[in-house]
């Protein structure tokens, strides 16, 4: 239940990396990994991840 949540959040964090990266670095190559519909993919799957392992961190703080 948490390790769904913090991965997600993990996911995010290293994507986030990966365009401060970008900038700093000024690579070409960087920047068309980065602007990638794969990584798009795993920033959507972050995201998702994220939300459900909070929904479910919430369920089991307030439900029975």
């Amino acid at each position: 239940m948490y390790f769904l949540f913090f991965a997600g959040v993990g996911m995010l964090g290293i994507i986030l990396g990966l365009f401060w990266l970008k900038d700093v670095l000024r690579s070409p190559r960087l920047a068309r990994f980065v602007y990638s519909e794969l990584v798009a993919r795993l920033a959507l799957a972050g995201a998702a991840f994220s939300i459900l392992g909070l929904l479910m961190i919430l369920g089991d703080v307030f439900g029975s």
